[in-house]
């Protein structure tokens, strides 16, 4: 069992000690999942494998080919008192795990995030720095990857005091995402203001004269937005799309607002908005919809988002004029995080369904919409993963 075998899905999970539920087996907050391949097109019969790793990862992110932080994760620990660690392929550990725990990766390092609950995390792309943002208390942490792939010593700063109109989630700076936009310029969204702020990392570690913590730019979103979760749309010049665009997912309005990243010296401007399910409902019930994580299409013309509150993934085409294409059922409760693989060649939805102990594969048709799930696999509380 290795950390790149293939038709495998690690899960990052929530399956930590205290709470109520007991975990289930395999246990720990990393699992490995496999037998995702099917023979003749037929779905397979998956199954959790192992279970090890540190608590509560709720991020991972993968280390950048031909940079220090190759052949390395990166994972944000969720919990009170927030960590970053660093893992690194069970293979290359002498005393590496037994093989009934032995889910492919080690944690090598922990480092103190400076702020509690860490919910993302991102590499630039030299894979020099990763940062990372703490939900709980409004923390951007940033450290440099050194020669060996370990993290050097982490900055952690506060976000600029800030609040919203919904009192439940924006009495102050919530960061719920990182996203480098180059080896400089980072973004991050910040649900409890309304706005996304851009730093910059030579700004920040005393690289060059600045503003210090503060960041460079403050892109502000309509009130009650929520910003969540972020990612840059390419540009599809067979489509007339020609700019970068910025996709944000707003938690607490339900809507993807589409922003011009080409406009950022001016704050971003605003190309659509664009609701992420069908509107047959009470308006004000947009509040416990509470959408979550977006990913693109293999063929980058559409835009897949997670809706928990109504358990369904909405498909949104960026073609034309953006609009609100599909809304077909997850497959189960509260899909927390999705991710795109390719099992047997199949493009394959995969939702964390961290309510139903679930992970699921959603098969893409020919048009790419997601069908009904033919693939299941009980993992206790997941919220993150990563296909092979």
């Amino acid at each position: 069992m290795t950390a790149t075998m293939d038709g495998t899905v690690l899960v990052g999970t929530f399956n930590e000690p205290g709470v109520q539920s007991p975990p289930l087996p395999p246990s720990g907050g990393l699992v490995l999942t496999g037998g995702w391949l099917g023979d003749a097109g037929v779905p397979g019969d998956p199954e959790a494998l192992a279970g090890a790793g540190p608590d509560a990862p709720s991020w991972l992110v993968a280390g950048r080919a031909g940079t220090p932080s190759e052949g390395r994760l990166y994972a944000a620990l969720h919990l009170p008192e927030g960590q970053l660690a660093v893992l690194c392929p069970s293979a290359e550990v002498p005393q590496r795990p037994g093989p009934e725990n032995d889910v492919g990766w080690v944690t090598t390092q922990r480092v103190p995030a400076g702020g509690a609950q860490p919910c993302h995390a991102d590499l630039n792309p030299s894979g020099t720095w990763l940062a990372a943002a703490s939900y709980g208390s409004g923390t951007l942490t940033v450290a440099p990857v050194l020669q060996d792939g370990l993290l050097g010593d982490p900055v952690a700063m506060e976000a600029p005091v800030g609040s919203g109109p919904v009192a439940a989630r924006q009495d102050q700076a919530h960061l719920h995402f990182v996203l480098f936009l180059d080896d400089d310029r980072l973004l991050v969204t910040d649900l409890g203001a309304d706005r996304i702020l851009e730093y910059s990392i030579r700004q920040l570690t005393g690289g060059e004269d600045g503003n210090g913590e503060e960041p460079v730019l403050v892109h502000t979103l309509p009130a009650g937005t929520g910003p969540r979760h972020l990612a840059v749309l390419p540009p599809l010049p067979e489509a007339e799309i020609a700019e970068h665009h910025l996709a944000v997912v707003g938690e607490l309005d339900s809507r993807l607002h589409l922003l011009d990243l080409d406009s950022a010296s001016e704050g971003f401007r605003e190309i659509a908005i664009v609701p992420t399910h069908g509107q047959n409902q009470d308006p004000e019930s947009i509040r416990e919809n509470l959408p979550s994580h977006l990913v693109l299409s293999p063929d980058r013309e559409l835009i897949y988002v997670a809706n928990r509150g109504r358990n369904t993934i909405g498909v949104i085409r960026r073609t034309g004029t953006p609009e609100l294409i599909a809304e077909v059922p997850c497959g189960g409760n509260w899909p927390r995080h999705i991710a795109l693989g390719h099992p047997g060649g199949a493009p394959t939805l995969f939702v964390a369904l961290e309510r139903d102990d679930a992970v699921v594969g959603l098969p893409l048709d020919a048009d790419g919409i997601p069908g009904e799930a033919e693939t299941r696999v009980t993992v206790r509380r997941p919220g993150f993963l990563l296909p092979s």
